[in-house]
């Protein structure tokens, strides 16, 4: 039975992968160019410095992960620990905001000097300069959610932070906190003709179900012209995740483009 459902799941894969490449064609207008956590080709990776050349360049919004500390506190990381992009070891669940803040970033495998930064550092250092999308990471039951939205509302940013994540629970939370903010739904791929999107696990994809979220945000191979289309009629925008060095991107009119490479996307024309 595992190899039928394996099987199954590859087929649909395969088809989503060549509907894709079949509707490919040139990106008539620039997208919004979203640095991806923070401008990973500019600086170490979610740290203030990527941030603010990131917004030197010109981006149209940066991308940040966020996790929250032993003690409560929304701090930026992308993975569980602090092992890849520190000079630290631990989960970042199980170590304080003192703690983090005295280790040192990496980039490129050397000491930066520059330390693991709280959500509210990075409000504070754009100040609405360009727009901020915040990964929610770790959910397990946690209460990230109202710690973000308090840090949101703390910087009067709702009107140019938006949060994304890959779980339902998470975005569902947001909503039921009334947040002001966008929430946006990322995953993977669409299902070819039937109305299911993979984002870890299959969710059946409705609007209603979704009437929260005003962007999906979709894997960089499983991009179409018809996807977007659908989308769009329903209302919701589209973007794509994560574009890096040498990537085109062939189905027109989505809305933005999550790159660890943004300038290569600035250069093009713009609306």
């Amino acid at each position: 039975m595992k190899q039928v459902v394996y099987s199954l799941f590859s087929f649909f894969v395969l088809v989503s992968f060549l509907s894709c490449s079949a509707g490919r064609r040139a990106v008539s207008r620039r997208p919004l160019v979203i640095a991806h956590r923070g401008g990973v080709s500019l600086g170490a990776e979610n740290s203030l410095s990527a941030i603010e050349r990131s917004i030197l360049l010109g981006v149209d919004a940066v991308e940040v992960d966020v996790r929250l500390s032993a003690d409560g506190f929304v701090v930026l990381m992308h993975d569980r620990t602090v092992n890849r992009t520190t000079n630290g070891r631990g989960r970042v669940g199980n170590l304080s905001l003192e703690q983090l803040k005295g280790l040192s970033l990496l980039d490129a495998g050397g000491v930066t000097g520059e330390t693991v930064p709280t959500l509210a550092e990075v409000l504070e250092l754009v100040g609405g300069r360009c727009r901020v999308l915040v990964d929610v990471k770790g959910c397990n039951g946690r209460a990230i959610e109202r710690a973000v939205a308090d840090v949101v509302a703390r910087y009067n940013a709702c009107g140019w932070v938006a949060v994304q994540s890959f779980s339902d629970e998470v975005l569902g939370r947001f909503a039921s906190l009334g947040v002001e903010f966008s929430l946006e739904k990322l995953f993977v791929f669409k299902l070819p003709f039937i109305p299911y999107i993979f984002d870890g696990g299959l969710r059946r994809l409705s609007f209603e179900k979704y009437c929260h979220v005003s962007s999906f945000n979709v894997h960089k191979g499983f991009v179409n012209s018809g996807l977007v289309e659908r989308f769009h009629k329903a209302g919701r925008g589209v973007k794509v995740w994560t574009l890096r060095d040498g990537d085109s991107l062939g189905a027109a009119g989505v809305d933005g483009v999550i790159t660890d490479c943004p300038g290569e996307w600035l250069t093009l024309p713009g609306d």
